[in-house]
């Protein structure tokens, strides 16, 4: 039975096979949205989704205030329209080897590590949270001694709480639930909402860890197109939505996993809005969110005011991975987040919530992200440039606006699975497309972890990177 496709999918493939016939030349610039809407008899939001997709299938580029142009070179017949294309149904999600598979070469101590998305320790004020952790264990023992509040110690949750002091709607003290880590948080967001079989909404490409995390509870997958500057198509998602599609949607608004996007606010509102129409919890990871480039941005839970929205975040990647140190804050699901907390792991370690509150009420964690974030855009930019010039011609990539990743795509559809296994034997480690999407539509591209200095030594591992690309079949 064919699938059924959404408009804007069909506006984009009478776009896609009017532009193979010549009707649009290469170079040639695109009517306007307004012109296209009036022609195909659509919404103007229906085009700009059209747009999007041709864009991510690589029939144009969008050059900022100037318009949309076909590109020089087409994407090969058959490739991107089958790859690139949603399914309307849910599927099982089987990653668990592959992505096991992709992360044990980080343990290799001799292999460049592009791979795992993490900034490079030198960036962090490793010496101020050490002489923190030695003064809490000498003026805290009984506290570090005992097990703490399931819902954390007061002092780290009324810190956190202070931090959303800006939004629209502010995070209560008693609504935070202290985890260990990000991954503890989604779990239990993820358990509190839906049940095994059921099918969550998941942005294509997400987190390869939220897919892994359907996987191992028996939750279904069901991809929702995302575009790389403007985030999940809330088209496409009010359709599952309001089918009744989906028990839960997990995304990330804020510096996104592997795109890099920040989402705007009015786009952030329609989410949370959405949510709150079909009464479809939002579980949303907004671990990157500290290290936007731009400064503080808010999350879609700023906006949540009917409590729909489960929060999770942590340091893992904004200061210590090694803290173990993250927190969720339910709304209208805390209570039974809270129960869950208490049968799965109880309680998270008073050490490391001791460290974080002193750190966070000294000003040192916001000092530290003025820094991050600076250090943060000159690597990425730095190696963006490099990418660009080591890459062979047709490879794309979009700078981020967070973040120490880069998403990069292959020319001429090349298989970054294969890629991987050429790389590590020169002692270079990255993570394959593939991981990212529950489907093969991401297999031409990979992630690149650029967190560290962009030493000699670095410099030539990404060079002989691109070299290895432009030999690839």
């Amino acid at each position: 039975m064919a699938q059924e496709l959404f408009l804007y999918e069909t506006l984009c493939e009478q776009l896609a096979a009017r532009i193979r016939r010549g009707g649009f030349a290469p170079g040639e610039r695109l009517p306007s949205v307004r012109v296209l809407s009036k022609t195909f008899g659509v919404s103007v939001n229906t085009t700009i989704q059209s747009l999007h997709k041709l864009e991510m299938d690589g029939y144009i580029e969008v050059r900022e205030r100037s318009g949309a142009y076909v590109r020089e070179q087409l994407p090969a017949i058959g490739l991107s329209a089958n790859l690139s294309h949603f399914p309307v149904l849910p599927v099982e999600v089987s990653l668990s080897d592959e992505i096991l598979h992709y992360m044990e070469p980080y343990a290799l101590s001799q292999a460049q590590h592009l791979g795992i998305a993490l900034p490079d320790a030198s960036l962090m004020p490793v010496e101020k949270v050490m002489r923190l952790w030695r003064d809490a264990s000498r003026r805290h023992t009984r506290t570090l001694w005992d097990y703490s509040h399931p819902n954390g110690l007061p002092l780290l949750t009324r810190q956190l709480a202070l931090r959303s002091m800006g939004h629209e709607v502010a995070i209560a003290d008693n609504d935070i639930l202290v985890t260990n880590g990000c991954m503890e948080a989604i779990e239990l967001a993820l358990r509190a909402v839906t049940r095994p079989g059921d099918v969550v909404a998941v942005e294509s490409p997400t987190y390869y860890g939220s897919l892994l995390a359907l996987e191992v509870l028996g939750r279904r997958a069901l991809e929702v197109p995302t575009h790389y500057r403007d985030g999940i198509c809330l088209y496409s998602l009010e359709q599952a939505f309001r089918r009744g599609q989906v028990k839960a949607c997990i995304v990330s608004c804020n510096v996104q996993n592997p795109l890099g996007y920040v989402m705007s606010t009015e786009r952030k509102r329609r989410l949370v809005q959405l949510s709150s129409q079909y009464q479809v919890p939002l579980i949303e990871n907004d671990i990157w969110g500290d290290t936007a480039y731009g400064g503080d941005t808010p999350p879609a839970k700023a906006f949540d005011h009917s409590g729909m929205v489960i929060y999770c975040n942590s340091f893992s990647k904004s200061l210590m991975p090694g803290l173990r140190l993250g927190w969720v804050a339910g709304g209208r699901f805390h209570d039974r987040l809270r129960e869950l907390k208490q049968i799965s792991s109880i309680t998270t370690a008073a050490g490391p919530q001791l460290v974080m509150a002193r750190f966070l009420e000294s000003g040192g964690y916001a000092q530290h992200l003025v820094q991050l974030r600076a250090a943060l855009h000159r690597q990425v930019g730095e190696a963006l440039e490099l990418v660009r010039h080591a890459f062979p011609p047709g490879t794309w990539v979009h700078p981020p606006e967070g973040g120490c990743v880069l998403w990069v795509r292959l020319p001429e559809h090349r298989d970054s699975r294969k890629l991987f296994q050429q790389a590590l034997d020169d002692g270079i480690h990255i993570f394959p497309g593939s991981v990212f999407s529950v489907g093969p539509r991401h297999v031409d591209f990979m992630r690149l972890n650029v967190g560290s200095a962009l030493t000699p030594e670095v410099r030539e591992k990404i060079r002989r990177l691109g070299g290895l690309a432009a030999e690839l079949q």
